[in-house]
């Protein structure tokens, strides 16, 4: 298994996970905490523009910036700089007003951007082409479960009672972990200047490179849209789970677990079908899945049943996460690995600012079952057009 063989990989993986367990177990504290501190609504739609403002603006420079730099050193200050940023929050959060965890979540939020592009831009360097597609399902599979364990953990740790400032210091000790795991990963990977292009340059190329390109612009499009309406989802889901079945919305975990779950095993079927199916229908058909997972909440009565649906939502999200990914990796330029990478997760997470504003103003307007209709209205007209718009992609390299 490459895990095994391969040690450089192995300590990218590591500090992935500890990475990735530490923003999970933050993001849910500082949820707490809001709730705790705020008693006004509003409070959980600005937490969320927070996180995602950075990355809405800031994704492309990053990305740009990183070219001609060590990928390492770059994973190195950002989970550093990370750790210094929580303990400190962490010591002074009681002496000053809530508010203050919005600027704490657009700090996190910026240094984050520097991490995953440039992880995700290394491992080409250290895989061979034979083995990428099982080190991102393995990648997928890794992120997959320690969000399961960082949501449900943290719960648990909250209903003990364990004081947030103390849930904060555990994420810090996590990200300073994974800095001890990128140390690991050699060799130092930095890609020489090929021009001496301005930064600004350096992004309209990455733009343009994506833009041009026959296969890769109809995809951009394609996950744009779809993450506008998806990225919404856990906003419906609250809104109907409180205002339609009128239940706590603790069991938003659950569903998210179930989820999660299907998306671990959907990444784990992906490299058996990876080189035997044109990657076009491992990225279009999770449309229909998340059709029918929304427009299944249309006629559900109890939220127990709403778990089944969102487990074979997750079996194709996994598959489409690890397609992607692998496509991107297989096809792209090596030289615009980190831009190229920088705008798929722009696209993959910024979205989810204009779809929440979105999907709240017309939860507010037209209410949770009619919006719920346009949902899956949308992701069913999506996925129509997917089949015709997007171009073969062909199969995986063997």
């Amino acid at each position: 298994m490459v895990i095994f063989k391969n040690s450089s990989f192995r300590s990218l993986f590591l500090g992935r996970i500890c990475s990735v367990l530490a923003e999970s177990i933050m993001f849910f504290s500082l949820l707490k905490w809001i709730e705790i501190q705020s008693n006004n609504p509003s409070s959980f739609t600005w937490f969320y523009v927070a996180y995602y403002l950075p990355i809405t603006f800031l994704a492309i420079p990053v990305g740009t910036w990183i070219e001609n730099r060590t990928l390492q050193k770059i994973m190195l200050w950002s989970d550093g700089l990370r750790v210094i940023v929580l303990l400190s929050f962490s010591i002074v959060m009681y002496m000053i007003a809530y508010q203050w965890m919005y600027l704490l979540l657009i700090v996190v939020s910026v240094l984050g951007l520097f991490f995953t592009p440039a992880n995700q831009a290394l491992l080409p360097y250290i895989i061979g082409t034979e083995d990428r597609a099982k080190a991102n399902s393995l990648f997928q599979l890794g992120f997959t479960a320690v969000k399961i364990v960082g949501q449900i953990s943290t719960a648990f740790l909250i209903k003990l009672m364990i004081p947030i400032p103390l849930l904060l210091v555990l994420s810090a000790g996590l990200l300073f972990l994974s800095l001890l795991f990128i140390r690991k990963v050699t060799p130092l990977i930095k890609k020489e200047a090929t021009s001496k292009q301005s930064q600004l340059e350096m992004m309209k190329e990455g733009v343009l490179y994506v833009w041009n390109h026959p296969k890769l612009k109809p995809l951009f499009m394609f996950l744009a849209i779809a993450m506008l309406i998806v990225t919404s989802v856990d906003l419906v889901l609250l809104s109907y789970l409180t205002t339609v079945l009128f239940v706590g919305v603790e069991n938003l975990s659950f569903i998210g677990t179930a989820s999660l779950l299907g998306i671990i095993m959907g990444a784990s079927l992906l490299p058996k079908l990876y080189k035997r199916v044109d990657r076009k229908w491992l990225i279009v058909p999770p449309l229909f899945a998340l059709n029918v997972s929304i427009g299944a909440l249309l006629i559900i009565e109890n939220w127990l049943w709403i778990l089944p649906f969102f487990f074979v939502q997750g079996i194709a999200l996994g598959g489409f996460n690890v397609t992607f990914v692998t496509y991107l990796q297989d096809e792209v330029q090596s030289e615009n690995y980190t831009r190229t990478f920088s705008i798929y997760n722009m696209i993959a997470i910024s979205m989810a600012l204009p779809g929440i504003l979105a999907i709240g103003f017309l939860l507010t307007a037209i209410g949770t079952i009619h919006t719920i209709g346009v949902m899956a209205g949308m992701l069913l007209l999506l996925g129509v057009v997917g089949c015709f718009y997007i171009p073969r992609l062909g199969k995986g390299h063997a």
